[in-house]
């Protein structure tokens, strides 16, 4: 009977370990998938004034259930938040900075996440947008922000030029 516990041990260790390689090679294709990313979305620059890209990078937050918040509601065609719901907001809305557009939206009470969407001014022309990662703050006291959000980005060049969407992502490492 020692036998057949200490086989089935090995067999459930075995099978842990090859799960724990699986989750390695998708966390590595992750990784993969976003330096990719990163090295195509970081130079990339729409073609129009930042104006005329905000609307879209907006809607993009919204629809993925990063809502936004104030008056950049109706810029996306939804009723403007009450007075009560803008009180207790975390995110902001649209305002001018340095030449470009900034906004924050309120948490993904699920995920317990939210954006700061930025939109500047390109050289020689057009718009760079990004949308920057922050957490911590729905559940807890501070909020730290992680970074740029690739695939976010890639969601609004999907909405604003689908053929270059397509060509990045068809050149992505899958993961």
């Amino acid at each position: 009977m020692p036998m057949q516990i200490l086989a089935a041990r090995r067999s459930a260790l075995a099978t842990c370990f090859a799960f724990s390689l699986a989750g390695c090679a998708t966390i590595g294709a992750g990784a993969a998938r976003d330096r990719y990313l990163q090295s195509q979305l970081e130079p990339y620059r729409f073609q129009k004034e930042c104006a005329q890209v905000w609307p879209t990078a907006l809607r993009v937050a919204d629809e993925k259930r990063f809502p936004v918040v104030g008056s950049d509601r109706k810029l996306i065609g939804e009723s403007e938040e009450g007075f009560l719901s803008s009180l207790v907001s975390d995110g902001f809305p649209t305002h001018r900075t340095d030449g470009g557009l900034v906004a924050e939206t309120n948490w993904n009470q699920e995920l317990g996440i939210r954006y700061r969407i930025e939109a500047k001014p390109a050289a020689p022309s057009g718009c760079r947008v990004v949308y920057i990662l922050i957490t911590g703050g729905a559940q807890g006291d501070t909020t730290q922000t992680l970074g740029p959000d690739w695939e976010m980005l890639l969601a609004l060049v999907a909405a604003e030029d689908p053929p270059a969407a397509a060509r990045i992502e068809g050149e992505a490492p899958k993961g």
